[in-house]
């Protein structure tokens, strides 16, 4: 028998409920090493290859954060050179980043605003 544990059916809500705001083309959750927990199925964004880009971005900026003394990154935003779309990547907890991609028709500030209670709800599960 095939049983999908509850964790993952968890995961599956999450990402299915970040795919739902307006703009979202492709996310995934993963740890802050790449490792793919939850991602979208998107031909447009290959969401696997999301996953690694946010882990390499986030240890770059963790890294430039600890060379200026301040807190890890909380949010980090990519703004594309031509305003065709954005990757915005969340931490969640100490190891899990919720990372998308962001066509141009979302507003910005309302996406971070939705991603602020799934990101505590992703940070306490896993």
């Amino acid at each position: 028998m095939n049983e999908i544990g509850p964790l993952k059916v968890k995961i599956k809500g999450y990402i299915d409920e970040i795919m739902s705001f307006n703009g979202i083309m492709a996310c995934a959750i993963v740890t802050t090493e790449g490792q793919i927990i939850g991602k979208s199925e998107s031909e447009r964004a290959p969401s696997s290859f999301l996953g690694i880009t946010a882990a390499t971005m986030y240890a770059s900026s963790e890294a430039a954060c600890s060379t200026f003394h301040i807190s890890r990154p909380g949010c980090i935003q990519v703004d594309t050179l031509n305003g065709d779309g954005r990757i915005l990547i969340k931490s969640s907890g100490r190891k899990i980043l919720i990372a998308t991609v962001i066509n141009n028709s979302a507003d910005i500030n309302e996406v971070r605003k939705m991603l602020i209670p799934i990101s505590e709800k992703v940070g306490e599960d896993l």
